[in-house]
C-alpha cells in the first residue's frame, strides 16, 4: 500500500505548480456495495494542469441503518486528446485510493483501491460536469469487499 501511496504522490506532484488551477465540485453518486443501492452526496477538491486532475473526494450514503462514508483520492488523465481537442466533452482513464467506514449495526473500517472512468463536459471557463464510474476492491473490511459508483459531479474552476 505504501509503494502506491508514494507512486500516486509522486505522479500527482506533476499538477501543482504552474499553470494549474484548483477546483471545488459537489456531487450525487449511486453506490452498489455487497448486496445495498444507495444514493449518495459528496464534495471534492481538486487541482488540474493540463490533462491530469487529482482530488479528494468525501462521500456519505444512507440507506436505512446501512451507512458508508468514504474519503478518495482521485487521479485521472484525459484520453483521446487530439481526436477530442474541438470538442466540449473530455473522457478520462485513472486510479483511486482512500478510507471507507460502513456502518450496520457495527462499524468497519478499511482501504479501497480502484480504477474510474468517465467524461467531462465544458459548460464555460468556469464549470463543467463529470460523470464518472468508479470501481473499489476493499482491503480490512469484513463485510464490504467491493464497491461501484456511479456520480455526476459539478465542478468550478478557479
Amino acid at each position: 500500500m505504501h509503494k502506491i501511496i508514494i507512486s500516486t504522490l509522486l505522479i500527482t506532484s506533476f499538477t501543482f505548480g504552474e499553470g494549474s488551477y484548483s477546483f471545488l465540485g459537489t456531487q450525487t453518486s449511486y453506490l452498489n456495495y455487497n448486496t445495498t443501492s444507495s444514493p449518495s452526496l459528496g464534495l471534492k477538491y481538486g487541482i488540474q494542469k493540463g490533462m491530469w486532475r487529482s482530488s479528494f473526494n468525501l462521500d456519505h450514503a444512507k440507506n436505512g441503518n446501512n451507512k458508508l462514508t468514504s474519503l478518495i483520492f482521485q487521479t485521472d488523465k484525459g484520453i483521446l486528446k487530439q481526436s477530442m481537442e474541438k470538442s466540449l466533452f473530455k473522457p478520462h482513464v485513472g486510479f483511486s485510493f482512500g478510507i471507507l467506514q460502513h456502518k450496520e449495526n457495527v462499524s468497519d473500517k478499511g482501504y479501497g483501491i480502484g480504477l474510474n472512468t468517465g467524461v467531462s463536459y465544458l459548460l464555460n471557463g468556469a464549470f463543467d460536469l463529470d460523470l464518472s464510474y468508479r470501481y473499489l476492491s476493499t482491503t480490512k473490511m469484513n463485510k464490504l469487499n467491493t464497491l461501484n459508483s456511479l456520480t455526476l459531479s459539478l465542478h468550478y474552476f478557479y
